[in-house]
């Protein structure tokens, strides 16, 4: 008489609970690694995963080409950016006018040559102060500045036709320099006319 069939209810509640356990063991259980199944589907489908892979072999060419092309066509044509001559700079920037400019004023530098450049001071703005400007020969010799207002010293020089990166002189309260002519860097200058007068 132990053979008596359970009522249906009960037999449903260890389906259940087989059901519930099955579920929280999916929850628990971590994902498959993605390397596994992406090696399932090169099983499934070779010819497929082929095609991808020369598709993408083309397109790799198809942009190394184009790159070749722009690198080709920016070595051939010279920079757009000059740096501006005497003339623009003068006309682009106002002169401190409380610094008299030195035309053809005497540098003598630390291995004792001598040279004339024409020495110009730019009057202070919100975005740079103490700013002064040496020419040689009606070209920039050196540009030496202050930035301001988190103002970035090569936003600065672009103004200036120079896309070359500015050295920020040691010990000098924040100065930043260029020289296109390198013996007007600072360090090899040891008097300017303004310190022969």
């Amino acid at each position: 008489m132990n053979n008596v069939e359970k009522p249906w209810y009960k037999r449903w509640q260890v389906w259940l609970g087989i059901i519930v356990a099955l579920g929280l063991l999916g929850k628990i259980l971590p994902e498959p690694p993605q390397e596994k199944s992406e090696a399932k589907e090169v099983a499934k489908a070779p010819d497929e995963q082929q095609d991808k892979n020369k598709a993408s072999i083309v397109k790799d060419e198809e942009k190394s080409q184009k790159d070749a092309e722009i690198t080709k066509d920016k070595e051939s044509k010279p920079s757009e950016i000059k740096p501006l001559t005497k003339e623009e700079v003068l006309n682009k920037f106002t002169i401190d006018p409380d610094i008299d400019p030195y035309i053809d004023g005497p540098y003598i530098f630390v291995d004792g040559e001598t040279d004339t450049a024409d020495y110009y001071a730019l009057a202070d703005t919100d975005r740079y102060k103490n700013a002064s400007v040496i020419f040689k020969d009606g070209q920039i010799a050196r540009v030496k500045f202050i930035p301001l207002n988190d103002v970035k010293a090569e936003d600065l020089l672009i103004e200036f036709g120079i896309t070359e990166k500015p050295r920020k002189l040691r010990g000098m309260a924040g100065f930043h320099e260029i020289a296109l002519i390198s013996k007007y860097w600072s360090q090899n200058i040891e008097r300017s006319p303004f310190e022969l007068d």
